[in-house]
């Protein structure tokens, strides 16, 4: 064998290895993208359900919510407010 055949057989080795290398690494950069999207879509998904769970506390603990309640429950507005001494 020349030298410039070892040559040529080591340079399309490191070429074909350099392919397969390149190959895995866009493989991998679209696996976690696709993960990464996911993560993004759920982390929007969970945002917008908890604004939903503010508001529907929020609405629960309104005084006019709150009157309502009570009011189902029995409690009656005091008509004279009496202060022990």
């Amino acid at each position: 064998m020349t030298i410039t055949r070892k040559y040529t057989i080591l340079t399309i080795f490191c070429l074909f290895l350099l392919t397969m290398v390149g190959i895995w690494v866009n493989n991998s950069v679209l696996a976690y993208s696709e993960k990464f999207e996911n993560m993004s879509k759920l982390s929007q998904s969970l945002t917008l359900e908890n604004q939903i769970i503010e508001n529907e506390v929020s609405k629960q603990e309104s005084l006019a919510m709150i009157a309502s309640k009570s009011a189902e429950l029995g409690f009656l507005k005091s008509e004279s407010i009496e202060y022990i001494r």
